[in-house]
């Protein structure tokens, strides 16, 4: 859900296509969508509570009918959903994972991953981010522990950069006081026009704002060797066709902020905060190994490989209708796992959720077991393309 003076049709539909490509890519059965609100929220002829209320009442059918759930997304705040939530007659349930910590986590193994990729190290990488919210401020921490150096920053106010490498603790107490203003309160670094970001010289690029800032008249001048993004759609394709001939390393979007999508997914049935750290650690990266080693087989790039991946799962998905039944089942005193074919059927996972008399070890048969329904698909049909070669 996007709330800007610059929301166009053309962007939301662009956005919603990486939606859905983001929900297929983890095989789950939803189709993705997006919605937005054309309207400078510094200059409202009423209340941002009343104006997302309103949204809410004018969305309520679709709502009701499950065929459209808003989400946070460009402008907008948990307090925001909760509004249109209330508004469409619904309540707002956030669920145990944080779900721009999840994206962040995605964000940051891609960036290892494709560091790994090209035969380098992290720690030292000069890496520069394009939004300071909540998922560019987790990364950033992330970043930092690694090693690796913060050394341009810029959010709606402006942009930084230092050769020195940006205080990444500094930032995030500036961040709590000042908000974007963060950016023209750091000491000893130089300002630039936020659109001058993207060109400086540097490592790694990490687009985390608009739709469509690389494009095939400014790519060229784009010097980074891997493009790992947080926003949806940040380069046409154009752009990555440009920087990957050239020989930069640019991730799906799709692929790199699927955190908030698997989290999603993962908390509804029941899953925990640890629950989806084990399965980036251990599932998806694999997956994004398989990517790389796939598209060196096809003599292809991974933005080649990824949306070929996510349309087949997409097409088998509505091929698949969910069957009833439960995950687990009690027999004789005892829980046990109990498979089926329609792992999408939510009401099965909330009887699990709300138990807390499962035993932990059938805990971590269950989330094996989800996630063979799931993103493990996605890495059968990556494992399937080299098994053929």
């Amino acid at each position: 859900m996007r709330f800007s003076p610059h929301v166009a049709a053309q962007e939301l539909a662009v956005v919603a296509r990486a939606m859905t490509l983001k929900w297929a890519f983890i095989n789950a059965a939803v189709g993705g969508a997006k919605g937005g609100i054309f309207a400078d929220p510094d200059q409202l002829g009423c209340t941002r509570v009343s104006l997302m209320e309103s949204f809410g009442r004018a969305i309520a059918p679709l709502v009701h009918e499950r065929r459209y759930f808003p989400g946070i997304d460009l402008g907008t705040t948990l307090d925001d959903l909760d509004a249109i939530l209330r508004g469409a007659g619904r309540t707002l349930d956030p669920g145990p994972i944080d779900g721009s910590w999840c994206t962040a986590l995605t964000v940051f193994e891609s960036i290892r991953q494709g560091v790994n990729f090209l035969g380098q190290e992290l720690r030292g990488q000069r890496v520069v981010l394009e939004g300071f919210g909540k998922v560019g401020s987790s990364l950033a921490r992330l970043l930092d522990q690694a090693g690796a150096r913060l050394v341009a920053l810029s959010t709606e106010e402006g942009a930084v950069i230092t050769d020195d490498g940006l205080d990444v603790s500094h930032l995030l107490t500036l961040k709590g006081r000042h908000g974007d203003c963060l950016v023209v309160s750091i000491p000893g670094v130089r300002r630039l026009a936020s659109k001058e970001l993207y060109f400086q010289d540097f490592d790694i690029l990490v687009p985390g704002a608009h739709v469509h800032v690389l494009h095939g008249g400014n790519a060229g001048r784009v010097r980074a060797r891997l493009i790992v993004a947080i926003a949806n759609a940040p380069l046409t394709t154009e752009a990555e066709e440009l920087l990957t001939t050239r020989g930069t390393l640019v991730f799906p979007d799709f692929v790199t902020n699927a955190g908030g999508v698997l989290s999603s997914e993962l908390s509804g049935a029941g899953f925990t905060l640890r629950d989806f750290e084990f399965v980036v650690m251990v599932v998806y990266s694999q997956v994004l190994r398989r990517l790389f080693e796939v598209a060196a087989c096809d003599g292809i790039t991974v933005c080649e490989v990824a949306p070929r991946l996510a349309w087949n799962n997409h097409a088998e998905l509505n091929k698949d209708t969910p069957t009833p039944g439960g995950l687990f089942q009690r027999a004789g005193g005892a829980w046990k796992v109990h498979g089926w074919r329609g792992v999408k059927n939510r009401m099965a996972w909330r009887i699990y959720k709300n138990n807390r008399h499962i035993p932990e070890g059938l805990r971590q048969a269950a989330l094996e077991r989800y996630m063979e329904f799931t993103l493990g698909k996605t890495l059968a049909w990556l494992d399937a393309r080299l098994n053929n070669k």
